[in-house]
């Protein structure tokens, strides 16, 4: 069986045939038609066909990989380095550096997104919500770099009737804020903002499915998303975010509507957009920052939201320092050989054991890959069975190939390689410098701050004992760290119940400073310091309790 795509025009002569399968469905193939001269990704972005890429499409991720079945392409010397003699030999490429020449077929090898494990609930103890109706809602949007949330809730009765979550589709343009920054920047702005608006409108019109919701009876919509995003959004240009220093177009306060915003004539709700403090704290931090009540906090508390770009606050409601820390996207499976973001299969936890090696997946499905929270157990696992050293070299035995994890259903291996370790020590470095600098830059030890709030679905989902082991949270803060899930949303959704909340959000940031990592005098002797694993390994070896 074969369905033809037409990328959203009528197939023309003069293209290049393509078809297209996957491992899930190898005998139905999509036929597209790219231009001469077009590589792969970028014909299957225009026919709708998603694919994930960390990088942005350039070559330096390797997770765009598709396996050539018939015709011809060149290999390219981005396809040398990420694929053996042999895979090439079997026409492994990556897509983004493929550019066919003549009709070929062409078989997807990146793992489907459409089970991504997404967190929409904003504390443990809140993963089940009652299901009532009511006659007039609000709804709650976190529009993150990977994953949307939407909710909708009662306005009388404030119970949570509708959770939806989905995939950001701008997520084909780079994992990061820097790629979809480069991406608007290159002529995507158009598309880029489409692809936001297309996603919020089906969103909500899939939370408002349910007949027994009416469209016109939707009052108020309230969004946390950082300041990329949201200049996305509101197709602002995304020049000054790019370019020191680093000004946005706006990170007020935005009202508008459904119809204005998106097009969406049978809804007339407003639709709020959160304020940020600057171009790498955006709304989607102070939404958290609201939620957990900094503005009238007397307690100094810590804030931290970690992803590629890791937030971290410092403060109560005198004083807040801020800052964003480049971890990069290992925390999201990303830069990783067999990394892969939060999807059924993902490896997610290990123990390195006696009897040998544990691991679990989401879903307890067949094992294709490792993401985030997996790659923060296998490092605090390896450290501690000594195959790691301090500086974060892998035992001589495994340095060449990689620690070996397993295979997946096609019975390639996945091994967790030296640079894998290296990406990770970049990672964690980068956001425990700057836990160290706002700390300092505050004046307070770590015995003096109240409580450690960890935000969003990595720090929900990862072992805080494993996360201190390797020096990404300092051993101190034990005891006193809360995973509070999306608090994003949480906030937004607050937002709409509170009338001062405008009042509050504004308090916050009138005390708030960003401080710059890169012109601060000690970030590189912290980043430098907390690249190592230097405190673990020797509690490892000296056999004491770490925490």
């Amino acid at each position: 069986m074969l369905i033809v795509v037409k990328g959203g025009a009528c197939i023309m002569s003069g293209k290049i045939k393509i078809y297209v399968y996957n491992e899930t469905q190898m005998n139905q193939g999509t036929l597209i038609e790219i231009k001469k001269g077009q590589n792969l990704l970028e014909g299957l972005r225009q026919a709708g066909i998603a694919q994930a890429t960390y990088c942005g499409g350039v070559g330096l991720c390797g997770k765009c990989k598709i396996c050539l079945l018939d015709g011809k392409l060149e290999i390219s010397m981005e396809d040398r380095k990420f694929f053996s003699s042999a895979e090439l030999k079997k026409g492994y490429r990556l897509a983004c550096k493929a550019v066919p020449v003549d009709e070929c077929k062409v078989l997807l090898l990146q793992e489907q997104e459409q089970e991504f494990s997404i967190i929409s609930h904003y504390e443990k103890k809140s993963e089940k919500n009652e299901f009532e109706y009511d006659n007039e809602y609000v709804i709650g949007i976190d529009i993150g770099t990977t994953t949307l949330v939407f909710q909708l809730v009662g306005k009388n009765t404030k119970k949570v009737l509708h959770t939806h979550t989905a995939m950001n589709h701008q997520r084909d343009f780079g994992a990061d804020v820097i790629s979809r920054i480069k991406a608007s920047n290159e002529g995507k702005k158009e598309q880029l903002c489409k692809i936001i608006r297309s996603d919020l409108r089906k969103g909500i019109q899939e939370l408002l499915s349910n007949k027994e919701f009416k469209k016109e009876n939707v009052k108020s919509i309230a969004v946390g998303a950082n300041t990329t995003m949201v200049h996305l959004l509101m197709n602002y240009s995304c020049e000054s975010l790019g370019e020191y220093p680093f000004t946005p177009v706006n990170i007020s306060t935005i009202r508008t509507d459904c119809r204005a915003l998106l097009g969406m004539e049978d809804i007339k709700a407003e639709i709020i957009i959160l304020p940020g403090i600057s171009t790498f704290i955006g709304g989607d931090i102070i939404s958290g920052l609201y939620k957990y009540n900094f503005y009238k906090m007397d307690e100094t508390s810590v804030f931290i939201d970690l992803g590629t770009n890791g937030e971290i606050v410092v403060g109560n409601k005198n004083r807040i320092l801020c800052t964003s820390t480049a971890a990069g996207p290992a925390f999201e499976g990303g830069y990783i050989s067999c990394g892969v973001g939060s999807i059924q299969g993902a490896i997610c936890n290990v123990d390195i054991t006696k009897e040998g090696l544990d691991i679990r997946t989401i879903g307890n499905k067949p094992a294709v890959g490792i993401c985030g929270t997996g790659v923060v157990e296998i490092v605090s696992e390896l450290v501690r069975a000594g195959l790691v050293d301090e500086t974060g070299l892998l035992e001589s035995t495994y340095f060449k190939e990689g620690y070996p994890l397993g295979s997946d259903r096609q019975r390639r291996k996945l091994n967790f390689t030296q640079k894998d370790i290296r990406e990770l020590q970049l990672a964690k470095a980068a956001v425990r410098a700057g836990i160290e600098i706002l700390l300092k830059r505050f004046g307070v030890t770590y015995e003096q701050i109240d409580k450690i709030y960890l935000a969003g679905g990595f720090g929900y989902k990862i072992d805080i004992k494993k996360a201190i082991l390797i020096g990404l949270l300092p051993a101190e803060f034990c005891g006193r760290i809360q995973a509070v899930g999306n608090s994003s949303l949480a906030g937004a959704v607050e937002y709409l119940f509170d009338e001062e909340a405008g009042l509050k959000i504004d308090k916050m940031i009138d005390v708030a400073e960003e401080i710059s990592l890169s012109k601060d005098d000690d970030f590189n002797e912290y980043y430098m310091q907390y690249m190592m694993f230097e405190t673990c390994c020797r509690k490892v070896k000296e056999n004491t309790d770490f925490l």
